[in-house]
């Protein structure tokens, strides 16, 4: 299971995105700013980071299928 965060400014989205995913799929996100984890801990230790950083509200987490359920 790979966990991407995405690290570019969210803004004007109010949320840092990370992308759950279990096959290595390409997508879209290799060109934009991200930090790979095989940890869920250490992603939403990133991800925490960069909230406070870019002043965002929440954390969201897309899985492969496109769902994404509210942090």
């Amino acid at each position: 299971m790979k966990w991407i965060v995405m690290e570019e400014n969210p803004k004007p989205d109010n949320y840092i995105a990370i992308v759950l995913t279990e096959k290595p799929t390409k997508m879209k996100i290799e060109n934009q700013a991200h930090s790979v984890f095989d940890n869920g801990d250490q992603a939403l230790e990133r991800a925490r980071k960069l909230r406070e950083e870019y002043g965002v509200r929440t954390i969201r987490i897309f899985h492969h299928d496109c769902s994404s359920p509210m942090k």
